[in-house]
């Protein structure tokens, strides 16, 4: 990402030169997902199986280094994730467009290759990322005219939301125990739920035990993904042929087997095929947000004439 001049005659757009004015925006951002959104454990595994350039300019866009593998020890924070000119460098009339400057990172087609596995452009109908179309239409069902940062960014905190704080993705998500089964919905989220990477997927799971020893998976909510071709594009390319995640104010029913006695809703940050790779440390991609044992199946008495 090439910025413009930094404002007020500064020399640059360097973490330590925000930090003289905004030291306590600065000590939030660093406990946040943008900080280490490239030296982070599960980009860092996910990375080794995707093209570092496509992905770091995302995830680290006023890197030089592009390459694979860990940072030099003296590496700036510019190389370890999303700094201050990420977001807050000035942009042009073009690019000022409805969610900005979250678009630029959280709203892209999936890459469109050529034969030679060259990306030639983004798809402008399948969507590797949604999120600020998901909240483009949320807002137009509801009239609600909160901005992303009015809820990642509450009063300004540079900590940030998102999947890297757990608590706030168990806020985010209501789980009630009815008639044999479970009741999922959003709770103050205006977009899909899970959002963001498209890898990212909710499990539904029973047991018999509160440890979930042998837990079996009953639902999941996510994109199911495809190559194949996606009208008006003439190449083939990766688009979602099901999409089963939360969407904002329409509750699912998850019908749970009579003989499960807990159950539990798991956030995957990886996809089902990269989890079962062995790549990832067990339990270093999974989030259990609620887990609670299961009432008593209810019991007809019969009637004796």
């Amino acid at each position: 990402m090439e910025v413009g001049p930094a404002p007020h005659g500064l020399p640059d757009w360097s973490l330590q030169r925000c930090a003289e004015c905004h030291a306590p925006e600065v000590d939030a951002w660093r406990n946040s997902g943008h900080a280490s959104a490239r030296t982070d454990d599960v980009f860092q595994v996910a990375i080794t199986e995707d093209r570092p350039g496509w992905c770091v300019q995302c995830h680290a866009p006023l890197a030089r280094n592009l390459e694979r593998g860990a940072l030099p020890a003296n590496s700036p924070p510019e190389e370890h994730g999303v700094t201050c000119a990420a977001c807050h460098a000035r942009i042009d009339k073009a690019q000022a467009a409805p969610g900005m400057p979250c678009a630029g990172c959280h709203q892209f087609g999936f890459p469109v290759l050529n034969i030679d596995g060259q990306r030639v452009r983004l798809s402008k109908t399948q969507w590797q990322q949604d999120t600020v179309g998901e909240w483009t239409d949320w807002r137009k069902a509801t009239g609600d005219t909160r901005h992303c940062t009015d809820c990642h960014m509450p009063r300004g905190d540079h900590g940030l939301g998102g999947t890297r704080r757990t608590e706030a993705l168990k806020a985010a998500l209501v789980v009630e125990p009815r008639d044999g089964g479970l009741v999922l919905s959003t709770r103050e989220v205006g977009h899909g739920f899970p959002s963001g990477d498209v890898m990212r997927w909710v499990s539904v799971e029973v047991a018999d035990n509160p440890l979930f020893e042998s837990a079996t998976t009953v639902a999941t909510l996510g994109r199911r993904l495809e190559v194949r071709q996606w009208a008006p594009e003439p190449l083939a390319h990766l688009g979602a042929i099901e999409d089963t995640r939360l969407v904002p104010g329409r509750p699912l029913s998850v019908r749970l087997p009579s003989t499960a006695r807990y159950a539990r809703v798991v956030y995957h940050l990886v996809s089902r095929e990269q989890e079962d790779s062995g790549l990832y440390p067990a339990g270093l991609s999974r989030l259990v947000l609620w887990a609670a044992p299961l009432p008593p199946p209810r019991h007809t008495l019969e009637r004796k004439p």
